[in-house]
């Protein structure tokens, strides 16, 4: 069974989400392009995120770790 996911229409929107630590699951609402997708993958994969493709979008699912400092 999936969790619900919360979409974001844009990165900055994305990163504000999943630093709440409210949200543990963010659909990716836009087309993200390739160099957007790897600055995604840098700066929350690093930490311990995975992202999935899911349909037509990107999901990035948080467990317990640190929030990335924010840039």
């Amino acid at each position: 069974m999936k969790s619900h996911s919360t979409i974001a229409n844009d990165y900055k929107e994305a990163c504000d989400l999943l630093r709440s630590g409210y949200v543990k699951r963010v659909r990716l609402g836009w087309n993200v392009g390739s160099d957007e997708f790897f600055r995604i993958a840098s700066d929350w994969c690093d930490t311990g995120a995975k992202i999935k493709k899911e349909g037509d979008s990107f999901v990035i699912s948080l467990k317990g770790f640190p929030i990335p400092p924010q840039h």
